[in-house]
């Protein structure tokens, strides 16, 4: 007479432990206003100092885009060309300036000088290219080439000599992480009718979808610098700026449809999270792909740019769990809330913090929400056999389609040794949000009549 089927969870674990946990750090957005002469944020360097004073010290920094204010000047700004003129060998000089000038704030973080501190990783928003959504200005390329190109992976996509992206778009993983930044300005096609950004909207999603899909880690992120979908607005009769602001696919039925295939593949190959700026704030929302997974939208564009007022809602499908908004003063001028998000990362899951400075009296306060994204290498979780004799019973797992492990049913009558039940059928019986819920039987004659059977559920 069958007795009982004792289960074990037996999950791998070749990621770093939560003793040996680490951490990263996210910002955006770090330009200074358009009157500038330094063509960074005031605050960058107070960002900086933070971002170092971190215990344990962050092991990298990620940048997405608008480092410095490129050719984002006014009349007012020291460094307004007299000429009016941004694509001369004069205006390249004013380019690595800034970028200097940025190197020299992040000091705290990485002395650019020597090579040391804590690796930073950036890609190209607009003002590396061209503010306003034009053609590229090819010496603000350059300049952009020759200041940070070396310091991030040769790996980007190559496709010819004058569609090269390597130094502009990268991926590499570090330690249980898979980072792949996609450079969404190197591709401009004047041509293009989407707007806005008319010529834009384009990147090189086959390559990224590969780089994803190539990488075994249990975190995957994707890094670039205009949000894929509106998390937040600035109200009635502004609302075509902000779809400007927060749809780089574009907002016709074509860009759409584009972005809907970015979305489903990026989330099929293990996404857990797209990262970007852009916009002048902080919000963490999530949206689902086509396919049944989500993918959280975290947006982190204030790393000390200029503030703007978006403090409204998202668009339909889209889930709203964290907004940093700015505060509207009653004389009508905005004050900033700057900072970076902070991920530490164990065996098991990621935890995201947001830190904020207050510009006013240079304080800084972490905000009760915390993100947190299950490992793809979570151990499956096993539900009691609802009918033991048949050998059936039910447990849980991250889609393998995004985590690229595989599970196996192995027996044992004592704990002595253990067999693979290769014969065991696994069925998916429902997928929500990359978690799947799996039946399994085993694949002896039935009813069971063994008085104990132990059954572990291996994941490699």
């Amino acid at each position: 007479m069958f007795a009982a089927i004792t289960l074990i969870v037996v999950a791998a674990a070749n990621s770093a432990s939560a003793q040996n946990s680490w951490s990263f750090v996210m910002l955006g957005d770090t330009r200074g206003e358009n009157n500038t002469s330094t063509g960074i944020s005031t605050n960058l360097n107070a960002i900086a100092q933070k971002i170092a004073l971190l215990n344990p010290r962050p092991q990298l920094v990620i940048v997405a885009g608008d480092l410095c204010n490129g050719n984002c000047l006014n009349t007012n700004s020291h460094k307004y060309p007299p000429d009016g003129n941004f694509t001369n060998e004069a205006a390249k000089a004013t380019y690595e300036m800034f970028f200097a000038n940025w190197k020299a704030a992040m000091k705290p973080v990485f002395d650019y000088s020597n090579s040391t501190g804590t690796p930073i990783y950036p890609v190209r928003g607009n003002h590396e290219s061209n503010d306003t959504g034009q053609a590229p200005i090819e010496v603000l390329k350059k300049a952009y080439d020759e200041a940070f190109s070396s310091y991030v992976p040769a790996n980007g996509p190559n496709n010819g000599p004058t569609n090269n992206e390597r130094g502009f778009s990268w991926a590499f993983t570090s330690n249980n992480v898979t980072f792949v930044a996609a450079d969404q300005y190197f591709n401009f096609d004047p041509a293009s009718t989407n707007t806005p950004w008319s010529g834009y909207h384009y990147l090189d999603q086959a390559w990224v979808t590969q780089q994803l899909g190539l990488s075994t880690s249990p975190y995957k992120i994707v890094i670039a610098h205009e949000p894929i979908f509106q998390t937040v607005s600035n109200g009635p009769g502004e609302e075509a700026v902000n779809e400007d602001a927060q749809h780089f696919f574009g907002t016709n039925s074509a860009a759409l449809q584009t972005r809907a295939n970015f979305w489903n593949d990026i989330g099929d190959a293990g996404a857990q999270i797209y990262f970007c700026g852009h916009l002048h704030l902080e919000t963490v929302a999530s949206t689902t792909n086509n396919h049944g997974r989500t993918i959280i939208h975290l947006l982190g564009g204030n790393g000390g740019a200029p503030p703007q007022n978006f403090i409204y809602g998202p668009e339909p499908g889209v889930t709203i769990f964290y907004n940093n908004g700015n505060i509207v003063l009653t004389n009508g001028s905005i004050q900033g809330t700057f900072g970076f998000a902070l991920a530490t990362v164990t065996d098991e899951n990621m935890t995201i913090q947001y830190y904020s400075l207050n510009p006013t009296n240079n304080s800084w306060t972490i905000a009760d929400y915390v993100t947190q994204i299950a490992s793809a290498r979570s151990r499956p979780i096993v539900s009691l056999p609802f009918d033991p004799p048949t050998g059936t019973f039910s447990y849980t797992r991250q889609d393998p389609a995004g985590t690229r492990l595989s599970y196996r049913i192995e027996r044992s009558p004592d704990l002595s040794g253990w067999s693979v039940d290769a014969a065991a059928t696994q069925t998916v019986t429902a997928t929500t949000n990359n978690l799947q819920t799996v039946q399994v039987t085993l694949s002896d004659s039935k009813p069971l009549t063994a008085p104990k059977l132990f059954i572990r559920v291996v994941a490699q």
